[in-house]
């Protein structure tokens, strides 16, 4: 079976070939001025594991030549919490019974407000996998915001060419989805109904997004449901190389998320490790220099920053991930999708930055230049 159907190899020859790996094969690509798909093989392997100080010091040369000592900020902003699917990790899980809510417009203009009152320019939308959320309220939605926001990026479920269109046309330039676990076998078992049990047609949906001109086309893969952690990231990084080249103009972008506990508890079948997790980043800025690494408040403070400084090019900071939850906050309640490891005020975000002699951004280009 292969891995993707973007890959020639299958999962077998994939782990076989990650786990052969020798350090002086590592060493070897560190030293290369391009690396391509075996390298990143040779930086994810455990051959690679006690090397992660010469991939930082490479990995740090390479996100400053490209990103200067800048950290991108942004806020997310969840629209609603009711759901079309039952994932088994999820907090928003269709069967859970609790009051659930979905925001009016006006809810989500005066969310936008308080996020932009925090400094931020930058928006993520997530509308959640909620069919009442139609493609023309969104875009109704992004033509306001994009009043208030520089860059406007969407998590939206996955949807075809022609809807996914009508939020580009708006102001929407980015779109991510992520598919959660590239493992085909293990997929049916984390996501048992719903629309998103439905692997295929997840894993296109990107494709779908580039064919509509997104700018970029973000991925990733909810760490902790996949115990070989090296395939799940081989997958992810054979998307991100078939993106690049079919959607030349598009520019991929990866997520890392943890799971982390939700409100209603949930046993992680196999836990990524602080080490293993720098592994995986840094491999992937050694391999895709110009991308976008993301990381969000589900990691701790310490562990965002030392990232931002070696590979990560986009840090989230105040964020609440419940709908309503900036006014929440605001009105003193704490809910969520799942729990935040980093609760910094994004003041705060921003002077640990500077405290690591890097320099917050919250835009990076302007409107002048389009």
């Amino acid at each position: 079976m292969k891995m993707l159907p973007y890959s020639n190899f299958t999962a077998e020859e994939i782990d076989g070939y990650i786990r052969s790996v020798k350090p002086e094969q590592v060493k070897r690509s560190l030293s290369q001025a391009e690396h391509k798909f075996t390298d990143f093989l040779h930086f994810i392997s455990p051959a690679a594991a006690d090397l992660l100080p010469e991939m930082t010091e490479v990995s740090a040369r390479i996100k400053r030549r490209h990103f200067g000592n800048t950290v991108r900020t942004f806020a997310p902003l969840y629209i609603s919490s009711y759901c079309m699917n039952n994932c088994v990790y999820c907090g928003f899980r269709k069967s859970y019974d609790y009051p659930r809510r979905r925001l009016s417009f006006d809810e989500v203009l005066n969310e936008a407000r308080i996020i932009r009152d925090m400094g931020h320019e930058s928006l993520l939308l997530i509308t959640g996998e909620d069919a009442k959320i139609s493609p023309d309220f969104t875009a109704d939605l992004i033509r306001v915001l994009k009043n208030d926001f520089a860059y406007i990026n969407i998590e939206y479920y996955p949807m075809t060419e022609p809807s996914y269109r009508k939020l580009y046309e708006a102001g929407c330039h980015g779109l991510t989805i992520f598919q959660e676990t590239y493992d085909p076998e293990l997929y049916p078992s984390f996501h048992p109904s719903g629309p998103k049990a439905n692997y295929q047609f997840r894993l296109n949906a990107l494709a779908e997004g580039g064919k509509a001109g997104f700018y970029n086309l973000g991925m990733g893969a909810l760490l902790g449901l996949n115990p070989n952690w090296r395939l799940e990231a081989s997958n992810m990084a054979v998307h991100g190389l078939w993106i690049r080249k079919h959607f030349w103009k598009s520019h991929p972008q990866f997520s890392f998320p943890r799971i982390t506990p939700t409100k209603w508890g949930y046993n992680v079948p196999a836990p990524l490790s602080d080490h293993d997790l720098e592994q995986m980043i840094l491999a992937f800025r050694l391999a895709f220099h110009e991308a976008d690494l993301i990381l969000s408040t589900r990691e701790k403070p310490e562990f965002r920053l030392r990232m931002a400084e070696s590979a990560v090019s986009h840090l989230s900071a105040g964020s609440q991930v419940d709908p309503g939850g900036y006014q929440d906050h605001l009105d003193g309640k704490n809910l969520g999708q799942f729990s935040m490891n980093d609760q910094s005020s994004v003041e705060q975000v921003c002077a640990g930055i500077r405290r690591h002699g890097m320099v917050p951004v919250f835009k990076d280009w302007d409107r002048s230049f389009q």
